[in-house]
């Protein structure tokens, strides 16, 4: 009778554990790191290293509301795989890395406006909350069809809403585009993500009207801008 030992025990788990490994990446060839990305955004760190000859990523996501880490790695094209990026394995990033401090960036709540009178001081008002502090709120706004936008600080008032103007001179048949900066310690919401909001500035608006109220909480690096400065106390936020 042939022995079983714990060697040929080993040795069988490893081989089944190949087998599945190389079953698992040949069998899809979406690329899952743009899959993980759609989902989650632009992770706060990566990593990436070869060890015996196979390529592997880590993108790290430090956020509260997510705390995940994903390893990825390339599927094998010799069974027949198209050599994309498959998922590894993730962990909780607090597990992979315990020196890596978790944080939630500022979220913006705001109702976009949609219309607006002619030659009239158009008010933006934004709530904005932290699981900390919030450090500025900004908005930036330009006539519609200009590459340079302008800002000002945005004040505090009761329940966290933050309120400034974007100047008579602007609300011309034009248009104006504006959007919302919020920055914590160190990180920055927009509102919206991408882009700017459009508002329609006509003589026949009798007041203003606003559109659906929406809720971001997007971490991100700063954004550039075209950035100028009108006459008055408005300035342009230092790049």
């Amino acid at each position: 009778m042939r022995r079983f030992n714990i060697t040929t025990a080993m040795k069988i788990f490893l081989l089944m554990l190949v087998a599945l490994t190389l079953l698992f990446s040949c069998s899809d060839d979406k690329d899952k790191r743009k899959v993980v990305k759609e989902e989650y955004g632009e992770p706060d760190y990566t990593q990436s290293y070869t060890y015996a000859g196979m390529k592997s990523e880590i993108y790290i996501f430090a956020r509260k509301d997510i705390n995940r880490t994903y390893e990825f790695r390339k599927t094998v094209s010799g069974c027949g795989g198209s050599g994309k990026w498959y998922i590894y394995r993730w962990y909780y990033t607090t597990y992979y890395d315990s020196t890596i401090e978790l944080y939630l960036p500022p979220e913006i709540t705001h109702e976009k406006v949609v219309t607006a009178p002619e030659g009239q001081r158009l008010a933006i008002s934004a709530q904005v909350l932290d699981d900390e502090e919030v450090v500025s709120v900004t908005l930036w706004y330009r006539q519609a069809g200009q590459e340079e936008f302008f800002s000002v600080r945005m004040t505090s008032s009761e329940n966290n809403v933050y309120t400034a103007s974007i100047p008579e001179d602007f609300m011309t048949g034009d248009g104006v585009d504006y959007l919302i900066e919020a920055w914590d310690e160190g990180h920055a919401t927009y509102m919206p993500e991408t882009g700017s909001y459009s508002v329609s500035v006509t003589e026949a608006a009798k007041a203003v009207s606003y559109g659906d109220v929406e809720s971001s909480a997007f971490s991100g690096e700063r954004r550039e801008f075209e950035v100028g400065l009108p006459a008055g106390e408005y300035s342009p936020l230092s790049q």
